[in-house]
């Protein structure tokens, strides 16, 4: 489920980028991929001209996780489950392009299509990727690090700090079909004292 919501992420920015960008600047579509920046090389980030969406981390968002273990099916049996994962995403949408000037123009490009459009569903947006549930509704927060968060983060990275942005992606539901237990429904107790029966 991760794979095919960062890729619908990539396929909504390059949509906007194609409406809006200028011909002549040596940028190629699609201009935004899923990419690792810590993949590439000094020599393969010299040639890359490109808005790479690479995921850094993820949390379980705490205040979703009290779902009930069971579901009632057909008024007479009930399913014992595990409850899903809700997970928050923390992507970098980072602008890698040998212009610099190019690079903040695309970079604001992305920040200002995550702004005007922060709730993505089945719904509202226009999609040729596979796998994703019909309930699929993802919301993107602007994500801000600190002067020292940011150091940790390349220095992880191994790289040297390119032009970017944060998101905080929520809620992404992970969830496996498969149930733990297939019992009846307990619709009456009765107690009994011994002896009597």
């Amino acid at each position: 489920m991760i794979h095919p919501v960062l890729k619908f992420l990539a396929e909504q920015l390059n949509a906007h980028i194609d409406q809006v960008k200028k011909n002549g600047d040596g940028v190629v579509s699609p201009v935004a991929i899923l990419q690792s920046i810590v993949r590439l090389d000094d020599d393969a980030l010299k040639n890359t001209n490109n808005i790479l969406i690479s995921l850094v981390n993820f949390s379980e968002e705490a205040t979703m996780k009290n779902h009930p273990t069971y579901s009632i099916l057909n008024n007479d049996m009930v399913t014992y489950k595990n409850p899903p994962i809700n997970l928050n995403l923390f992507i970098l949408v980072t602008a890698c392009m040998t212009n610099y000037e190019n690079a903040l123009i695309y970079l604001s490009h992305a920040i200002t299509f995550f702004q005007g459009k922060y709730s993505f569903s089945l719904k509202n947006s226009v999609t040729q990727v596979e796998g994703l549930p019909d309930d699929f509704r993802i919301i993107l927060d602007l994500y801000t690090l600190s002067f020292e968060q940011l150091n940790y983060l390349w220095s992880t990275l191994g790289g040297k700090q390119h032009p970017f942005v944060c998101y905080k992606v929520r809620l992404l539901q992970l969830e496996r079909e498969s149930a733990t237990e297939t019992r009846g429904i307990i619709k009456q107790v009765r107690i009994e004292e011994p002896g009597n029966s």
